[in-house]
């Protein structure tokens, strides 16, 4: 009984590892093509500091692409080459199908006829969407290395998903303190109303959030016994619960911006 069990594990942990090397190589997939879009959006974009905020992640979105070239060297190609296992059903090279719809339908509204301020309020509308997106995958990629005590990998998705947040952070506090409010404004609206409204709102969801993580990170440290990987409960497998507990004033105040975002939008 022993020696199934452990057969059966190291089947569990031979298809994690095939399922992480299909994520890494989605993600890879998600940079190129966000690095072939990004110069469209910064050519459309009108307000100087949104600009500035996308020609920077342009720039730390070719360093990502190279971290995971660092993480696809750590895997070798051994095994590729193989049929059957759960690489069969990964395609070899396959292009990213999300992040090009993510894409197609961003780029498909800026060529609408919107003034410059309404414009600019949904390139950040797509360009966060394209970070939602990478937040969620490499949060799971994350997970799963952690999973599999590849703490190289792990420490290289890590450095990355951390970028993300920071990113989605500051698009957030561009859409809110300036660009909607312009958006708004140009249609008519009462944009400094909207905004005391939506601060409001933003700190009630920041608390509720930070109390469901800590109650579902609760319970799952508990289901574990306390084990060493009881830091990556709550996630389920996606980036959505990223924050450690080794650094929760970073993500509460870096989520605390971004809450009320779709009212935002």
């Amino acid at each position: 009984m022993e020696a199934r069990y452990k057969q059966l594990y190291m089947e569990n942990m031979n298809q994690l590892r095939d399922l992480l090397k299909h994520e890494i190589k989605d993600l890879y997939s998600a940079e190129e093509q966000i690095i072939e879009a990004l110069p469209k959006m910064i050519e459309k974009a009108n307000n100087k500091q949104l600009k500035k905020a996308l020609q920077q992640h342009l720039q730390v979105t070719a360093k990502q692409k190279d971290r995971l070239e660092q993480v696809l060297e750590q895997f070798g190609e051994e095994g590729e080459q193989k049929s059957g296992g759960i690489l069969g059903i990964f395609k070899r090279g396959e292009k990213c199908a999300a992040m090009e719809g993510i894409i197609t339908e961003g780029e498909k509204l800026m060529k609408e006829d919107m003034s410059p301020e309404v414009s600019d309020a949904a390139i950040i509308a797509a360009a966060q969407k394209v970070e939602h997106y990478e937040i969620s995958s490499y949060g799971t990629a994350r997970t799963y290395a952690q999973e599999l005590n590849l703490k190289k990998v792990e420490g290289l998705l890590k450095q990355t998903l951390e970028e993300e947040y920071e990113a989605d952070d500051l698009l957030t506090e561009l859409a809110e303190s300036r660009i909607n409010e312009r958006a708004i404004a140009e249609n008519g609206g009462s944009g400094s109303a909207r905004q005391s409204g939506r601060s409001g709102s933003r700190q009630s969801a920041s608390t509720d959030r930070t109390q469901r993580r800590s109650v579902t990170t609760a319970k799952a440290s508990s289901s574990r016994g306390g084990s060493s990987r009881s830091s990556s409960s709550g996630r389920s497998g996606n980036g959505s619960g990223e924050a450690s507990k080794k650094a929760p004033s970073k993500r509460s105040s870096g989520r605390s911006r971004s809450t009320g975002r779709s009212g935002s939008r």
